[in-house]
């Protein structure tokens, strides 16, 4: 626009004129900014709590806020698939109701989107170990930041955080009894396709490189089914627990590498060069090992968090199902 014509140039070549445009824009499309703007300027030096001066408008800032809003609007994209879906087990005619987020609506999943994102670089990393997460400094110090919010703010959180768990339950590390429905869903109780899935909490490595990927007829092509699933009910309940503690971006990345097209050259440097269709799960595996022995068997603390907050308010457990969708009062 700022070619049409000489005034439309002297507003967007101006700093002082040309930023307040582009954050208004930003505010728009990608807010809250108040939301958003403390997580791109998180760092480890202060506590995520403490309120802190608002940064001087720069391109940098707006290049982090597009950045994490990109992220934030695909989960608005993505939560009407999840939260109207069919395999919901509570409401199977859920995707009967299936719709599009108002403007409203994205606007606060956005903000629960951010929040999330920030608590989880907050307190999901190796500085919060697991013996250390009921000690009574720890929680004080997690429930500071949860604080500041209402109690339905924090029920769009809950909200959007059981939709992460919907897309790593069923499309990231999905159970052997996932893996299971699915295969007789697809091709029934055939006998010639039986399928013995994974009871061990590891899985062997992916087929060598150089082999092609068998077609479905093959008996080999059971075999890498098999071992899709990350354990039995019990053992699948720690694994989403220890997966949460990603934040939003890594999740979605995960998901859109799992359930589309994505790569993750973001993720894992260095391996973008086209893995088999069999060996996501060893991709996903890898990543999870990469982080380090402070991440397995230490699950979110974010539920947690929120109870114990609620709790101090005097309130009842929140309900945060649809929090995001729901009419508000």
């Amino acid at each position: 626009m700022s070619l049409t014509c000489h005034r439309l140039y002297d507003l967007i070549s101006r700093p002082a004129q040309r930023f307040p445009i582009l954050f208004s824009a930003a505010e728009r499309q990608l807010g809250p900014l108040y939301s958003a703007i403390p997580l791109c300027t998180h760092n480890s030096s202060q506590a995520p709590h403490l309120p802190r001066p608002s940064p001087p408008p720069s391109l940098s800032l707006l290049r982090q806020i597009l950045q994490v809003g990109t992220i934030a609007n695909a989960w608005a994209d993505l939560y009407p698939t999840i939260h109207w879906s069919s395999s919901n087990n509570d409401n199977p005619d859920a995707s009967a109701s299936r719709r599009l987020l108002t403007s409203h609506e994205r606007y606060r999943l956005r903000r629960a989107c951010y929040r999330i994102w920030l608590y989880s670089l907050a307190y999901h990393h190796a500085s919060f170990p697991r013996y250390s997460r009921r000690q009574p400094a720890t929680m004080r110090l997690r429930a500071a930041l949860l604080r500041g919010w209402s109690t339905a703010e924090l029920a769009e959180m809950v909200d959007l955080q059981a939709a992460m768990r919907k897309a790593l339950e069923q499309h990231i590390c999905p159970s052997n009894g996932a893996v299971i429905r699915r295969h007789k869903e697809r091709y029934g109780d055939d006998h010639h396709s039986t399928l013995i899935v994974n009871h061990h909490l590891t899985c062997p490595p992916p087929p060598p490189r150089h082999q092609p990927w068998k077609s479905p007829s093959s008996h080999h092509h059971w075999q890498d089914l098999a071992w899709q699933g990350w354990g039995d009910d019990v053992h699948h309940y720690y694994v989403l627990e220890d997966m949460l503690k990603f934040d939003p971006g890594e999740i979605y990345q995960l998901y859109d590498f799992c359930a589309g097209s994505g790569r993750l050259g973001e993720i894992i440097r260095g391996r973008d060069d086209g893995w088999q269709p069999g060996s996501k799960k060893a991709v996903v595996e890898t990543h999870v090992a990469e982080m380090g022995d402070w991440f397995v068997n230490n699950g979110q603390t974010l539920g947690e968090t929120v109870d114990f907050v609620v709790g101090e308010r005097g309130e009842d457990e929140i309900e945060g199902e649809g929090a995001i969708v729901r009419p508000v009062v």
